[in-house]
């Protein structure tokens, strides 16, 4: 017998630079930057102001995403966050509760909802009926199946398509960042537009934060391929150099964007606006930009359903590879080298999700507790720096320790916040979190009768 036929099946190291650049790219731009600068602008009270929020947003968010790199490039496991969260603060409860929280709640709603906003704006396009109130719903998780099938096919393949639909949208944001300066006769002083109505400095601030922090959502992402360091080839290199080339390439195109839409309308028009985009190419082209707008929407929240099939089921098998899942979620299927388990599981509670239209509640309640681990993540970089001085890092973040307290220091004010306005969905939040401890408890008593994964 072939000794090679008997070991088991092993993740393959398939993504290169190309793929794990539209891994980040293509998994921060969503669908919001063609949704909610009217919100940011009508929150900051002028265009620039709005501009500033969304360049302090990027440099803010930049900070993690250079903690990120350091990180993935330090230690390229599968898993990622989860991992650093275990290794960083040697508490394997904390880990599992991050865990938890992405394959039971904020990771398959957050698939669920970008399922669902990729099947609002494509159904139209195909059916003109719309196909009746469960359309929607319907058609979000026929998509989750497909990416489904497509990531248990294999990294490889999964990252081809990556790049295909990263391509697509990075081109439709800059066709719509380029249309107003050739199509449309703009204003150049937009940046002196005053603020629409007088207000004292503390209301102002609090203005100022209000638009910050829908910003700073819109740049979530830059982590992704640190969930799938363990399959990227060279990973020392290409983890840090994705994420800093995939991230200035969003931070780039959101300001271009950003400067086109202030360019293009009056900042009236702009803050009624819940479609600005689809606004102006509608006024460059008429009915075909409008339709255009609405496809490149659509395969927009593809390109991130496919990242987020990627990256999240690659955070409950690093789970169960540590013991505290069933084994087979922690297996690699043979064919596809991939985690078939781990990534069948997800998808299909994600399309329970989207059906049950229940992800909107989750989402809600999870804000305060995903954006907790993201800080402590960020902060690991810093505790590690101190416990393991000696681990080879292949990439630094620059401005240490700055870069990260900067961000930290934000994010204690954001959290506070939430805790402020939304005590309830808080508590709840921090429920569904607790509610896996006991699963965490009973599986770590019998963990030690299993054997271990290397």
């Amino acid at each position: 017998m072939n000794p090679a036929a008997t070991q088991p099946a092993a993740l393959e190291r398939g993504l290169g630079l190309s793929a794990a650049f539209a891994l980040v790219a293509g998994g921060i731009i969503g669908v919001s930057i063609f949704l909610i600068p009217g919100a940011v602008a009508k929150a900051a009270g002028s265009s620039n102001l709005a501009l500033a929020a969304w360049l302090v947003a990027g440099v803010l968010s930049g900070c993690a995403a250079l903690c990120f790199a350091e990180l993935g490039a330090s230690i390229p496991e599968t898993g990622g966050l989860y991992v650093y969260l275990k290794r960083a603060y040697r508490s394997e409860a904390i880990a599992f509760s991050y865990a938890w929280m992405i394959c039971f709640a904020y990771g398959s709603g957050a698939i669920a909802v970008v399922a669902i906003m990729a099947a609002t704006y494509l159904i139209p396009l195909l059916l003109p009926g719309g196909g009746g109130p469960n359309g929607a719903p319907i058609a979000a998780c026929c998509l989750i199946l497909t990416v489904l099938v497509l990531n248990l096919s294999g990294i490889r393949h999964s990252g081809k398509v990556q790049v295909a639909l990263t391509v697509f949208k990075v081109l439709l944001l800059l066709a719509v960042a380029i249309t107003p300066f050739m199509r449309i006769h703009f204003d150049p002083n937009w940046l002196s537009q005053p603020v629409h109505a007088p207000a004292g400095l503390v209301a102002k601030a609090s203005d100022f934060v209000d638009a910050l922090l829908l910003c700073l959502f819109s740049f979530s992402g830059a982590s992704f391929v640190t969930q799938v360091a363990g399959e990227v080839r060279d990973p020392a290199r290409n983890v840090s150099k994705a994420i800093i080339l995939g991230f200035g390439a969003v931070f780039v195109l959101y300001l271009a964007v950003n400067v086109s839409y202030f360019s293009a309308l009056p900042f009236g028009e702009i803050i009624k606006s819940d479609k600005v985009a689809s606004d102006i190419m509608g006024l460059a082209f008429g009915r075909p930009g409008t339709l255009a707008i609405s496809v490149g929407i659509g395969i927009s929240a593809l390109a991130v359903l496919n990242a987020q099939m990627m990256a999240y089921p690659r955070v409950v098998f690093a789970l169960a590879r540590s013991g505290f899942l069933q084994r087979y979620l922690g297996t690699v299927e043979g064919t596809g080298h991939v985690p078939a388990g781990a990534i069948t599981l997800v998808a299909l509670w994600s399309a329970v999700l989207s059906l049950t239209g229940t992800y909107q509640a989750i989402l809600a309640t999870m804000a305060f507790v995903s954006h907790l681990f993201t800080t402590l993540i960020v902060f690991a970089v810093i505790i590690l720096r101190r416990r393991e001085p000696s681990l080879p890092r292949p990439f630094r973040v620059p401005g240490y320790p700055f870069t990260p307290l900067a961000f930290v220091a934000v994010s204690i004010i954001y959290l506070s916040i939430l805790v402020y306005q939304r005590p309830t969905q808080v508590v709840l939040g921090l429920g569904i979190v607790a509610s896996g401890l006991p699963v965490f408890a009973m599986t770590r008593r019998v963990r030690a009768t299993r054997p271990r994964r290397n």
